[in-house]
């Protein structure tokens, strides 16, 4: 098998040589890498000056970290409507079937606008107020929240028409959790998210896409409820997580869903040794290696506490037959 091959049997869960496996981790440890296999040198960001202006017209300081949102508490529907909303026009989508077909024979090609609309309403008016307005303005949420995810479906749209059939994997992310549980109850996860969620998955799938979904944390009372509308495979599998473990994931849903993730960076990538971090991979290869189901990752980005070694293990071990 090829790596196209692989991920794309994993996903319709059929047997495989080995588990996939996917990489994901923060600027730092990409550089670290990049410098011990003598592919790269790191490189600096330039920082910016004054007060910067988003997309969404939150104003941020960089240093301070100051902001100034455009709405308040006197904020109204027609308010939100009045917003100067930015409009799909402005991007470039010429270069996305090029990048797709470079890869396209050889591998699971994965991606698309990543639209955290759930983050991006508490960025734009700030997340406590975003939990408070829930309650105390429904309305003004729902109006921000359909602004800004009918400019990502357009987006998306058009990103999807430029990729022409080379994109197998949608890609979205909305963290609802945190260790315990859910960041909202799931009575509001249904009001404010699950109709918007549901638009990105029937429009990936309008264009013979797979339906990937990023969201961190505790979130298996959801789980069901993805499934049903349309999510072919979870990231990450935080399995530190509360009701999180991939056994037990895999038991109860990797029939019906592909768990992505798992290899368990909060605690054996970063203080157990190389031996226990080859040792989680042959359990979750034992796991999964009938049913297939499973791409193997870390539970979330690699980041800068995990000794190289151990990541280089982990990757190692999954390769072996």
């Amino acid at each position: 098998m090829n790596s196209r091959e692989r991920v794309l049997a994993a996903i319709a869960h059929k047997p495989v040589d080995r588990a996939p496996a996917d990489y994901s981790a923060h600027a730092e440890v990409n550089d670290r890498l990049m410098v011990r296999l003598g592919l790269t040198t790191p490189k600096s960001a330039p920082d910016a000056d004054g007060y910067v202006r988003d997309m969404w017209g939150l104003r941020t300081h960089p240093e301070t970290g100051d902001t100034c949102c455009p709405f308040d508490e006197d904020t109204t529907v027609d308010d939100v409507e009045a917003h100067p909303w930015p409009s799909p026009d402005a991007l470039d989508y010429s270069g996305i079937r090029e990048q797709c077909a470079r890869y396209h024979d050889d591998y699971a090609t994965y991606g698309a606008p990543w639209c955290p609309f759930f983050h991006e309403v508490g960025w734009l008016i700030g997340q406590e107020t975003y939990f408070i307005w829930m309650h105390t303005k429904p309305e003004v949420v729902e109006a921000i929240t359909r602004r800004m995810v009918d400019y990502e479906i357009a987006v998306t749209r058009r990103f999807l028409e430029e990729a022409q059939g080379l994109l197998d994997i949608y890609y979205v992310g909305n963290d609802f959790g945190s260790q315990r549980g859910l960041v909202i109850s799931p009575a509001m996860w249904e009001q404010f998210l699950r109709p918007s969620l549901k638009r990105f998955y029937d429009l990936a799938h309008d264009y013979g896409c797979y339906v990937m979904q990023h969201s961190c944390g505790a979130i298996r009372d959801i789980i069901p409820r993805l499934i049903e509308d349309g999510v072919d495979i979870l990231d990450p599998i935080q399995v530190r997580a509360d009701g999180m473990a991939l056994d037990s994931l895999y038991r109860d849903f990797g029939a019906r869903l592909t768990l992505h993730g798992g290899v368990d960076t909060q605690h054996t990538l970063p203080f157990e040794d190389a031996d226990a971090v080859r040792a989680q991979v042959r359990a979750y290869r034992e796991l999964t290696k009938a049913g297939g189901g499973y791409i193997m990752t870390g539970s979330q980005e690699l980041i800068a506490d995990i000794p190289d070694e151990n990541i280089l293990a982990m990757y190692e071990e999954n390769a072996r037959r």
